[in-house]
């Protein structure tokens, strides 16, 4: 009786010695997604303070655009971004709510903005009453100064943010660790627990054949479990890695290699590929592939060709010979057993492709969980990785013309001058300007006119070497950066511009619009300045004497002439 209540009590410690094992693993488990959406969180921040950031840009932009031109369709985006931006600063003030230093850092961001367009404002109005040079006057420092404050502001959140991550990226690994040292720890304690019963069953000689098989079996249950249990470690320090290593990620093809080797790594006995869709969504392409596959499939295939596409959810065949298979697969040979899984790939409610796996027969496929897991971390680095991507393009493109904007000229005209002054290069800027544009619009309106500068600003991505940068200056004004270029060359490379602007044919509207001419100004480093606001002034004083000279010409800035200072 007392070796019987002996093994009992020992039945029961080892059975509460797993349970506290997976009681551990559980909560580690729970500390460590908790962690990752913390993580995912973050970077959900960073983008709203990014997107702030860039709508107070665009309406600076529509403000100068209107003051250039006049034109309305500058107001309406300036108007857009007005209704825009507290919607954001709403939506930034909600996602930072239990973050009392944000929250003030949030209110003087808000306070900021706010007081920048009220600035805005007050110019486009003295413009409206009172003309352009009104309204030049009346932009004063202090739009500069809330333009860098707005700007120091983002910057400190984004540090703020940044430092956050780095913390919350830490106390993710803390979880993983958490869960290893469970693992490592409760192996030993648990086998030692095993033997103790074995060896107390053992002893019930009256008992032994049910002993031993009570014994077998339990070892066996126990064995399994630990395996178990420590495939599930590896698997969730392994995961927990990839998610570290994706968030790291500059680019897609980073993320994507890096998962290939992963799943290689988790399904060793599996060959699998991603697949991507297009920006149109009409097609998936191959992107990466690993192992050996036993069936083929297809390179480009239409999204109709996947089940796993259409009906949004996995679609896993056991045996390709007994069962429904996607059109992109092909058929095994016969007696060959081959199982697969398609999984799709979504992010925010958007489809982003599907993860093939193929592997011998018959299935299910081992392991499938881990890798849905691993699709759903790459189908959210792969969506913040795009739209990281959009709002770094948005804040130094322009929308019209795909040129960079003029705060992306003004970084990389002071940058290629101090590159250009290192290496003893010269550097050219010229100034183009459209002749009798607002007679052009008024003609043909401004649907016309905005027809037009598409079709310069393809022109001059077309025409320009690939270390020259063409920016939209503002309205129907462009500049276009020369390094190591001097004057000479850069006033050939302003003829054969001038000369491909009036061959130019712009279809609109079913017809061709009418030829345009330009006049262009260039301003040599370091020749006439070496600070970049004093070659855009020359440039744009060379530019003003070739309209005063009739158009349609180049002109070298000569200061006896220009006189600008």
């Amino acid at each position: 009786m007392q070796q019987r209540t002996r093994s009992k009590i020992a039945l029961v410690f080892s059975a509460l010695v797993f349970i506290a094992i997976g009681i551990g693993v559980f909560i580690g488990a729970r500390r460590f997604i908790a962690d990752s959406r913390l993580v995912a969180h973050t970077h959900e921040v960073i983008s709203r303070i990014d997107e702030i950031q860039a709508m107070v840009l665009d309406a600076e932009s529509a403000e100068r655009g209107y003051l250039l031109t006049g034109s309305q369709a500058y107001l309406v985006d300036y108007q857009m971004s007005i209704e825009r931006l507290p919607l954001l600063l709403a939506s930034l003030s909600r996602s930072i709510a239990e973050n009392a230093e944000q929250r003030q850092n949030v209110r003087k961001l808000d306070e900021l903005v706010h007081r920048r367009l009220g600035q805005i404002q007050h110019v486009v109005n003295i413009y409206d009453g009172q003309g352009l040079e009104a309204a030049r006057s009346a932009i004063n420092q202090n739009a500069f100064r809330t333009t860098s404050a707005i700007r120091e502001q983002v910057r400190a959140m984004v540090r703020e943010e940044q430092e956050l991550l780095v913390e919350r990226a830490a106390s993710s690994r803390r979880s993983a660790d958490l869960l290893l040292g469970l693992a490592f720890a409760g192996i030993p304690f648990g086998l030692a627990v095993v033997a103790s019963v074995y060896g107390i069953l053992l002893s019930e000689l009256r008992r032994r054949s049910r002993a031993e098989r009570r014994a077998a079996s339990a070892s066996l249950q126990l064995s399994g479990n630990l395996e178990q249990l420590q495939r599930s470690s590896a698997d969730l320090q392994t995961l927990g890695r990839y998610t570290g290593l994706l968030q790291s990620c500059a680019n897609p093809e980073e993320a994507l290699e890096i998962s290939a080797r992963t799943l290689e790594a988790l399904l060793p006995e599996i060959a699998g590929s991603v697949y991507l869709l297009r920006a149109s969504n009409d097609r998936a392409e191959n992107i990466v592939s690993w192992g050996l596959p036993l069936v083929e499939t297809t390179t480009f295939l239409p999204p109709s060709d996947c089940w796993a596409i259409r009906r949004g959810q996995p679609h896993v065949i056991d045996d390709l010979h007994n069962d429904a298979s996607c059109p992109h697969i092909a058929r095994p040979d016969q007696g060959q057993s081959v199982a697969t899984a398609c999984i799709p790939m979504s992010a925010q409610g958007v489809q982003i492709g599907f993860l093939f796996l193929c592997g011998a027969g018959p299935g299910p496929l081992p392991r499938l969980a881990v890798a849905e897991s691993a699709m759903e971390q790459l189908s959210l680095a792969l969506s913040n990785l795009r739209l990281r991507e959009s709002l770094r393009l948005q804040s130094i493109r322009d929308p019209l013309t795909g040129l960079y904007n003029r705060r992306y000229l003004e970084e990389s005209l002071a940058r290629e001058i101090a590159r250009c002054g290192r290496r003893n290069f010269p550097l050219s800027v010229l100034m183009l300007d459209v002749d009798h544009f607002k007679q052009f619009n008024d003609t043909h309106g401004h649907a016309g006119g905005d027809a037009l500068l598409a079709a310069i600003g393809h022109l001059l991505s077309s025409r320009l070497r690939g270390e020259d940068i063409a920016c939209r200056y503002g309205g129907e004004e462009f500049t276009v950066i020369l390094p190591e270029s001097d004057s000479i060359s850069a006033m050939r490379h302003a003829e054969e511009l001038r000369l491909a602007l009036s061959q130019m044919s712009v279809p609109f509207a079913g017809k061709v619009l009418p030829p345009i001419t330009a006049s262009l100004g260039v301003a040599t480093y370091p020749l006439d300045g070496v600070v970049g606001l004093t070659l855009l002034r020359k440039a744009d004083a060379a530019l003003y004497r070739a309209k005063r000279s009739g158009r349609n010409r180049v002109l070298q800035f000569d200061a006896s002439l220009d006189g600008a200072g």
